[in-house]
């Protein structure tokens, strides 16, 4: 755990149908993740990096994963997965994200929150909905972990 020793509280609530907010207080501000597209998150605070997860399905319908550093946030920023690793074949949808708020070292599970995106669901149905090859789409890994994790 960083300088921030934690969430002082949580929040997480769905606006609409589009957009999901969540929000974890820490003492030196708040941290907003707002999943407004299965590609795409806006995120509010001030953070030195964040780590995107997203998967995708290749042409064969097998499923790839990525889990990268995207760099920090200075108020607010709108990560696309498309804008920062190009075109996928189905896809891409992500999965969450994880925030880091100090100088340490940037590896998954080392951050200060991780916040998971409420709508993949949806998004995994959208996207099976669309596909119209001869291939299956192969099934997601099991996503049943909680939307918001704090370090301690």
């Amino acid at each position: 755990m960083d300088e921030h020793e934690g969430a002082v509280g949580t929040d997480s609530t769905a606006t609409d149908g589009d957009h999901h907010p969540t929000q974890v207080e820490f003492a030196d501000g708040p941290i907003v993740a707002e999943f407004s597209h299965c590609d795409t998150v806006r995120v509010t605070g001030n953070l030195s990096d964040v780590i995107l997860s997203l998967f995708w399905w290749d042409e064969d319908g097998q499923i790839g994963t990525i889990s990268e550093p995207v760099g920090g946030v200075d108020d607010e920023r709108e990560v696309s997965a498309t804008d920062e690793f190009g075109d996928f074949t189905h896809g891409p949808i992500l999965t969450g994200l994880e925030c880091f708020t100090g100088g340490g070292p940037v590896v998954p599970g080392a951050g200060a929150v991780e916040l998971s995106n409420p709508t993949v669901d949806a998004c995994i149905a959208a996207v099976r909905s669309e596909h119209d090859g001869p291939e299956e789409l192969e099934s997601p890994f099991d996503r049943s972990a909680s939307t918001l994790e704090t370090t301690e």
